[in-house]
């Protein structure tokens, strides 16, 4: 799965406003140069990419680089003292994230 189709899916499947009707490419240029609206967005959208080391939106990206590169985010919304909203849309993110993989799994295996 590429960065664009994992960032789609994402869209599709968090249930909160993500892309806000830009393409992925759109949306992470904005979240790069710190134009976005929804400072959250911006950082999922950055950590995936460098946890992928992607160069394009069309580079692979896997579950675990996937994963690192939202560590230190998923720990932030962990802390005793983290928002309750942030917590939910991070665990939200997680889920969905593992959903993704999991599907492009199963359409491989088809």
């Amino acid at each position: 799965m590429t960065y664009e189709e994992l960032v789609i899916f994402l869209n599709q499947h968090l249930g909160y406003p993500f892309l806000n009707e830009s393409s992925p490419a759109a949306a992470l240029e904005a979240a790069r140069g710190n134009t976005l609206d929804d400072p959250l967005t911006a950082e999922i959208l950055n950590a995936i990419y460098q946890g992928n080391q992607c160069q394009s939106v069309n580079d692979p990206v896997d579950r675990a680089h996937s994963f690192d590169g939202l560590a230190r985010l998923r720990l932030r919304a962990q802390a005793d003292d983290a928002d309750p909203v942030m917590f939910r849309k991070v665990l939200k993110l997680s889920q969905e994230l593992d959903n993704a993989f999991d599907q492009e799994l199963i359409r491989q295996r088809q």
